[in-house]
């Protein structure tokens, strides 16, 4: 018998080498006499000062649990259905993944095993206790035979007369006798429950209640037919449940001879849970009744036909949750026992001499972990062998294979053995005719160098699973007829689990004895005896890395000419170990005066990984000991960008009379020092950006020296939401009453506006909308009161479109009135086309402008945002997120202002007010306006990725959130056997939009990126049709159901369909989807919004290789197209998420792959306004629907404004994670 982890060809796998070599070592260690040190040494004390628990909270709490108490630790913030992360006694992280649910979200937030086991409740009904359905079952009488409820709704299914109590036995509780010599027994799976119909004898499988069983439905949820035999439970936009096409089975055995030596009663038999090895099967028929409940007719061939052994099943299974694993069969045979994963050539049993293969498709993130980017160490797959045919060995291997394409019986021929990953052997026959009969079952693992490296090659390429399927055949493609090599492996066992390692990033927050180094110049030191200091940024907060430091004395040509090599290095401080993020600081170096010096710094992982960080920039220092040392720096409470922070500055320096602080160096801002021996002074300033500020100090003394530099690192809290927030446009689900509404009723103020003569403008920013237009002579829209304090800093930022008009005067769009005049004005200067922010000093007074540069463009939309910084004391204007103009006013102004100015009228959107009079009245559109008791900086309109430096470890998105105007998930999608058939060939729309997805004909529903998918292949159902195929043109065009055709002579009706346009291609959008494209032939697009003879935009690949968002300017043939790409080639049969976004603002395209930006392109025109649908799989070029897509789509939404950075990340983040929600 082979050993496990050993090759057909005998070679021993490497990752079993990893563990013999360390095993060898420790014996021969004891065997010499040595003793042996482990890299973590478990101790009673240390174990003792930590509870010893399976689960701790944070990652660095696991790593500190699992090296004391010498076990794995699971790190409970990365827990989810389906993936965990573990910590390991030696220090290593490992990603635990699996393709049916493992564990369940309890009500207080914490993680429960998976438990089927069924336990009454106080209501008496049984439930299994811990699952990821919430579903209950009736302990008897006239209670539903099962309830379910999922995202809110249920689905009551009801047995016609009373119940029986039940038998409870384990994970199944069975009602005997529910009709004569028929019982029904109901079983809770990993996703959601059976419900199977034992007909024990003859006499029973007669009874028309048994040939037509009726199930009364209800609850919320409505039981609709799919046209391949499947059943969906769906409540308005939700699909409560869905069902496979269910099926039936006998309980015939085998009559064939047994090929396994040795073996002569190894068959597993029929049970009401799987079909045994020599079972009949056949289809069941379904059909909803006029009253909805669901009716379900077994064969009548196989319940009272020849040959038949009873007791017979009849099977229909329900699940809440697309499983993550498929079985394919080589002649397309159907297998509904989904309790083991079959693979090689089927015995005498349902699809007798069929082949199987099974597949399984990993997830490699969960929303809190991902494998995207990572070190892999090594990585295997785990599986639990349930059966064999064998008594002895026989081999399975492990292919790499394109992205399951359905569930549960995926396409044999799509389903390709791309590349060989490994092979295992195993035996587990739970027969009796072996000698050590019935075996165990055994655990296999799949590993080695092949593994790891794809797994590698997944992790660089940010998959979002990853996916491999078992064959009896080996890398050759050979002996997978053998008989003996037929296995069933339980899915629930499967487990794919990676040494992980997060690469460290370069060092950042360097300083020279404690003080930041700028990032160009010099920095000068008081101390002869410097320490050097550096963050050690990595992902995995629980490790310790190690930093070395270089450092040079500067040549007389400069930093610039320094090397990797020149000049020689100074004999370096000791590396420094530091908690990933945290600070590490150098034992002192000795410098001398006159001298300039510089040092870098790189952090590597601790081993096996030894990640290296690459090296920092260069910080440069020298030394000045004749100037007043740096001063301390205090913090008070730490508020959030944009709010105020106040500072102490002390020194013990006793001619010091001022300090000089700020928020860049070399500092400007003075303030006096007061004291006597000991000089102090408290300033009050604004944060000026997310994450970490860094603050710059230094003490001047009476003669004028400028002391040495101090400064202070702090990281803000997340910035803080408008105080008022107006929208101002209408779609469906949003009526004029609500646009009008105050989104943030609970802070501040709560301010909805009053509107008199405003107007609603359809189309003009949204397809579908309405935004309030203004006719620059009466309309007004205004609060009650106010909706912020005017003499603190405040912000308001609104979009606006400037429509012509006869003469000249200025157009406000907000404003705050006073008595006499506007505390503030955001406003259009007609004057001097100019967009510009006033603020006034007092009620009626004098007012001070930030106004933009450039001419202003009508009749587009341009965001504004004024803001007032009460402690900077400056005027700022911000126009389509840029900073144009920050003015500070005179002095004479600041004194008249005094301690502020608080308008204490209404906020007007739409006009102002000046000489007690309103005027300067907005002629145009106005929408989204937010009002903020803050300053706005600069991230609050770009956003701010995690990875950026000093970002605080967040993916900040920005205030500025575009409006989704379509989502089409697939979840309710209908494939398309009859073009426009009622009832089919349609994708719901997920926003209130309602745009329908119309397919055309051949199109198929299957397995998509986190449920169900469009799957596009040129091809009328060829899984279910022989050959030759016929060949289809797909693809799907945004619509509404206008009505349905009169019923043909065989009563269908068609649906009528009216094409709807989606997105303003002239103005800012963002579109996405996720994508697994079979192949590339030639040019093949994923979406486009087509035009009359041209797509206005579009994301496809093309025949060179690359990812492309692209645009046109001109509906006209021969029309100019721009276009960015990708660096890299598309991944065939891998999900990936493109995002491409059309920037008006900043004239820019945008394309990300797996949530990175890509590529970005200037324009130097304005897109055409395409006028027709949204097409999925097709863009229109010269007039003519081309380039088809071949492959699967998913989760498509389309917003019409930009995203930024950050919020493409978060939505690849977030789309990404395979759990459902439930």
């Amino acid at each position: 018998m082979a050993l496990l982890g050993v090759r057909e060809d005998g070679v021993v796998d490497s990752f079993f080498k990893r563990w013999s070599r360390a095993s060898v070592a420790v014996a021969v260690a004891i065997a010499a006499g040595v003793v042996f040190v482990p890299a973590v040494i478990s101790s009673p004390l240390a174990a003792a000062a930590l509870a010893c628990t399976d689960v701790a909270k944070s990652e660095k709490d696991a790593l500190a649990t699992a090296a004391a108490c010498a076990r794995s630790v699971v790190v409970g913030g990365s827990q989810s259905e389906y993936a965990q992360v573990v910590a390991q006694p030696d220090g290593r992280l490992t990603f635990e993944s699996a393709v049916v649910p493992q564990r369940t979200r309890r009500s207080d937030g914490s993680w429960a095993s998976v438990d089927l086991n069924l336990r009454a409740g106080a209501d008496r009904l049984l439930r299994p206790t811990a699952s990821v359905a919430d579903v209950a079952f009736s302990a008897g009488g006239d209670t539903p035979l099962v309830s379910l409820t999922r995202g809110g709704k249920t689905l009551r299914l009801t047995w016609p007369g009373q119940l029986p109590a039940p038998t409870v036995s384990g994970d199944s509780a069975t009602y005997r006798s529910v009709l004569p010599d028929v019982d029904l027994v109901v079983r809770a799976t990993h996703t959601g429950f059976t419900h199977v119909l034992v007909v024990k004898t003859a006499t029973a499988a007669a009874d028309p209640r048994v040939r037509t069983l009726s199930l009364a439905v209800g609850g919320d949820a409505k039981v609709q037919q799919v046209a391949d035999g499947s059943l969906m439970a769906v409540a308005g936009a939700l699909v409560v449940a869905e069902a496979e096409p269910a099926v039936m089975w006998d309980s015939s055995r085998p009559t064939g001879g047994d090929l396994a030596a040795g073996r002569t009663d190894g068959v597993a038999d029929s049970t009401a849970f799987a079909a045994g090895d020599g079972a009949r099967t056949s289809a069941v028929a379904t059909r909803v009744a006029a009253g909805g409940a669901l009716e379900i007719i077994p064969d009548a061939s196989l319940l009272q036909g020849a040959g038949v052994t009873y007791p017979v099943f009849v099977d229909p299974a329900w699940s809440v949750s697309k499983t993550k694993w498929a079985y394919a069969t080589n002649n397309n045979c159907t297998n509904t026992d989904y309790s083991v994963a079959r693979v090689g050539l089927s015995p005498d049993g349902p699809c007798a001499g069929v082949r199987f293969r099974s597949f399984f498709e990993f997830p490699t993130s969960n929303g809190s972990v991902s494998l995207s980017g990572k070190h892999i160490e090594s990585a295997y797959v785990q599986m639990k062998l349930d059966h064999s045919w064998s008594c002895g060995n026989t081999w399975a291997h492990m292919f790499l294979t394109p992205v399951i394409n359905a569930t549960m019986k995926a396409s044999w021929s799509s389903m390709r053995l791309k590349s060989w990953l490994d092979s295992a052997e195993g035996h587990a026959n739970e027969g009796s005719g072996c000698s050590d009969s019935p075996q165990p079952d055994m655990i296999m693992n799949f590993s080695g160098s092949t593994v790891t490296g794809q797994v590698q090659t997944a992790a660089n390429g940010s998959w979002p699973t990853i996916t491999v399927g078992f064959c009896a055949c080996n890398e050759n493609g050979e002996w997978e007829t053998a008989q003996d090599r037929w296995k069933k492996f339980f899915p629930a066992d499967a487990k794919l689990v990676v040494d992980y390692d997060s690469k460290p990033a370069k060092p950042t927050g360097l300083q020279v004895a404690q003080v930041n180094c700028p990032t160009s110049g010099v920095l000068t030191t008081g101390t002869l005896t410097p320490t050097f200091s550096a963050v050690y940024p990595d992902a995995d907060s629980g490790q310790t890395l190690t930093g070395t430091y270089e450092w040079i004395e500067v040549p007389a040509g400069g930093i610039g000419t320094v090397t990797d090599t020149y000049p020689a290095r100074l004999p370096g401080p000791a590396n420094a170990p530091a908690t990933a993020n945290a600070r590490a600081t150098t034992t002192a170096v000795t410098v001398v005066k006159n001298k300039t010096y510089a040092y870098r710094v790189t952090a590597v992982d601790p081993a096996p990984y030894s990640q290296w960080s690459g090296w920092s920039l260069w910080c440069q220092f020298a030394v000045d000991t004749t100037v007043p040392p740096a001063p301390t720096i205090a913090p008070g409470a730490i508020p959030g960008p944009g709010a105020p922070i106040t500072f102490t500055f002390t020194t013990t320096t006793p001619d010091v009379v001022k300090f000089r602080y700020g928020w860049s160096s070399p500092p400007t801002t003075e303030v006096t020092a007061t004291g006597t021996t000991t000089k102090t002074a408290a300033v009050t300033l604004t944060v000026p950006r997310y994450g970490q500020n860094v603050l710059w100090v230094r003490s001047v003394d009476a003669t004028g020296n400028l002391g040495n530099l101090g400064t202070r690192e702090i990281t803000v809290a997340r910035a803080s939401p408008p105080v008022a927030h107006w929208g101002l446009e209408t779609y469906p689900g949003q009526t004029q009453t609500q646009a009008l509404e105050d989104r943030q009723p609970s802070l501040s103020y709560n301010t909805p506006l009053a509107a008199s003569n405003v107007t609603w403008a359809d189309g003009i920013r949204l397809v579908g909308g309405q935004t309030a237009r203004f006719n620059g002579t009466s309309s007004q829209a205004t609060t009650s009161g106010p909706a912020v304090n005017t003499s603190a800093s405040f912000s308001v930022a609104a979009w606006v479109r400037v429509d012509p008009y006869a003469g000249c005067i200025n157009l406000s769009a907000v404003s705050a009135d006073g008595n006499a005049a506007s505390a503030f004005m955001l406003q259009y200067d007609c004057w001097s086309d100019r967009y510009r922010m006033r603020v006034a000093d007092k009620d009626g007074g004098t007012f001070v402008e930030a106004a933009s540069t450039g001419p202003t463009a009508l009749r587009q939309w341009t965001h504004l945002a004024g803001v007032w910084d009460e402690l900077d004391q400056k005027i700022k204007l911000y126009v389509n997120g840029a900073l144009v103009s920050s003015v500070t006013p005179s002095s004479a102004w600041l004194a008249s202002r005094g301690g502020g100015y608080i308008a204490n009228g209404v906020v007007a959107v739409g006009r102002s007010r000046f000489y007690g009079i309103n005027d300067s009245y907005f002629k145009g559109e106005i929408a989204d306006v937010q009002v903020f008791d803050r300053a706005l900086v600069g991230q609050d309109f770009t956003g701010q990725l995690a990875s950026e430096p000093g970002s605080g470890g967040v993916d900040e998105p920005g205030f500025l959130a575009p409006i989704q105007v379509g989502r089409w998930e697939f979840e309710l999608a209908r494939p398309c056997y009859l073009q426009d058939l009622a009832n089919t060939c349609d994708v719901g729309d997920g926003t209130a939009f309602g745009r329908w997805l119309a397919l055309t004909r051949g199109a198929e529903i299957g397995a998509g990126n986190r449920d169900k998918g469009l799957h596009l292949d040129g091809l009328f159902f060829p899984e279910e049709n022989p050959e030759p195929w016929q060949a289809t043109q797909e693809w799907g065009r945004s619509a509404a159901k206008t009505g349905l055709t009169t019923p043909d002579e065989d009563g269908n009706q068609t649906t009528i369909w009216q094409d709807r346009q989606v997105l303003r291609t002239d103005q800012s959008f963002t579109m996405s989807a996720w994508v697994a494209p079979e192949r590339f032939e030639g040019e093949n697009t994923v979406l486009s919004q087509r035009g009359v003879h041209e797509s206005g935009a579009w994301i496809k690949a093309t025949a060179s290789g690359k990812w492309v968002c692209a645009v046109t300017d001109e509906d006209v043939n021969g029309s100019t197209t721009a276009s960015v790409s990708s660096v890299l080639p598309p991944e065939p049969d891998v999900w990936t998420h493109l995002t491409c976004v059309y920037d008006s603002q900043r004239n820019q395209l945008r394309l990300y792959v797996n949530g990175a930006r890509v590529g970005t392109q200037a324009l130097g025109f304005v897109p055409m306004a395409s006028s027709g649908p949204l097409l999925v799989g097709r863009t229109l070029w010269h007039d003519q629907l081309r380039d088809p897509w071949i492959g699967a789509v998913d989760d498509v939404s389309v917003r019409q404004g930009a995203m930024s950075d950050a919020q493409v990340k978060v939505l690849h983040g977030n789309e990404a994670a395979k759990d459902p929600q439930f």
